[in-house]
């Protein structure tokens, strides 16, 4: 499994893995991941403003506390990031989730062996 290290605002060192506990953190958000994915490409509402930081804090905060050894709010989560480490850490996620949801799709295809009595 792959892991990024960064250090938080605080000094810590943190090892972000990508585990399937990051994907309910980010199924947590406000109209489900489909509603994510629109609000993190920049699309306007009727407002003319878009959702695009609020998402992109959202997976901040889903890969921030399922790795953090300490429970963490929004807010807690969002501010230990070091501005200079958002996009490292976003690309990484992405790959990580990316390759997550390939072997989870690929797994559910193997066939179920049943055994009979």
């Amino acid at each position: 499994m792959e892991t990024l290290e960064i250090q938080l605002v605080n000094g810590e060192n943190l090892i972000l893995e990508v585990t399937p506990l990051i994907l309910e953190y980010i199924e947590d958000y406000e109209g489900g991941i489909e509603q994510l994915r629109k609000d993190a490409s920049g699309e306007k509402n009727k407002d003319g403003y878009t959702k695009t930081m609020y998402a992109l804090n959202q997976f901040l905060y889903a890969i921030i506390a399922s790795n953090y050894h300490e429970s963490l709010t929004y807010s807690q989560a969002v501010r230990l990031v070091k501005l200079e480490d958002v996009v490292n850490i976003i690309q990484f996620m992405l790959k990580a989730i990316s390759k997550l949801k390939n072997k989870t799709v690929t797994d559910s295809k193997q066939p179920q062996h049943t055994h009979r009595l």
